[in-house]
């Protein structure tokens, strides 16, 4: 218990204080802008794809359910009036497994994965009049999740020895430190009430190394302000195109973190990690 308190409590200090480094300007993640921003609720329905790097399990899709809880704020950016900052921070529960899934009698091994954490949202769009608008953004989450799984019969196709399970006991059980991001497009169809078709790539590490995860995050961090200071410069020039080169290279620069993540060659700053891929669908409603 005091491990997940002090996990919980180094990413919260380092997350605000890397934020709050590489974000200025428009990004405004002061408590000021927190009290002006409006209460939100988000539900997602999602369909994800597990694998668990380095291994050979092979496990059933999922299907994700997932409620969000925050503040959000939408305003005229520096750029140009039709040019909107948007930003959303929050709390969220998500449950995911295979019955939910749309997809039924798959094979491969059944899972469910209980999650929760906070995040943030944040990006550049356009708006399309007093009430619509096309708000594309980039997400970053610190979670922890509690992963189960069924084991197969002695007649399935899976080779089933007494170690055959032994990676997969190793995370199952105990609540376990992530991180994920997600690109998306919010669209907001009318004041209050929005639409989004997203993607997400969740990490579920099997032991939490706080002095690598802090070196891990530094460096992606970083590299995400260095690469969004480029596309302002794009933005000043062209507000409206640059909106779109924003969304489109700080979710490919994350996306490639990503991949790097799981190969073997940098397991050395995480152990490889469980890995949920999923297609979500949300609607927001503003308050």
């Amino acid at each position: 218990m005091k491990n997940f308190t002090l996990q919980i409590l180094i990413v919260l200090f380092f997350a605000s204080f890397i934020q709050s480094q590489t974000f200025s300007g428009d990004n405004d993640y002061s408590f000021k802008r927190l009290l002006k921003s409006k209460p939100s609720i988000e539900l997602s329905y999602g369909v994800s794809d597990v694998n668990f790097s380095g291994t050979g399990y092979d496990f059933a899709p999922t299907g994700l359910i997932e409620l969000n809880l925050g503040f959000t704020s939408s305003k005229v950016s520096g750029f140009r009036k039709d040019i909107i900052n948007y930003k959303n921070r929050f709390l969220f529960l998500s449950f995911n497994s295979e019955e939910n899934s749309l997809k039924k009698n798959n094979s491969g091994i059944n899972s469910n994965l209980w999650k929760f954490g906070f995040g943030n949202k944040s990006g550049y769009g356009v708006s399309l009049g007093k009430s619509a608008a096309i708000l594309p953004y980039s997400s970053h989450t610190f979670n922890w999740s509690n992963f189960k799984y069924d084991k197969q019969t002695a007649n399935s196709s899976a080779v089933i020895d007494e170690n055959y399970y032994s990676q997969l006991d190793n995370m199952a059980g105990v609540f376990r430190f992530g991180s994920s991001f997600e690109a998306g497009i919010n669209l907001q169809i009318t004041k209050g009430f929005s639409i989004q078709p997203k993607y997400e790539t969740a990490d579920i590490f099997p032991r939490h190394l706080a002095g690598k995860q802090l070196m891990s995050t530094v460096i992606e961090y970083a590299g995400f302000g260095l690469l969004e200071t480029f596309t302002k410069a794009v933005m000043k020039n062209s507000p409206v195109a640059g909106t779109f080169v924003n969304f489109i290279l700080l979710n490919a620069y994350e996306y490639g973190f990503y991949r790097q993540k799981r190969s073997d060659v940098l397991a050395v700053c995480h152990f490889a990690p469980l890995r949920y891929e999923t297609f979500k669908l949300g609607m927001t409603f503003v308050f």
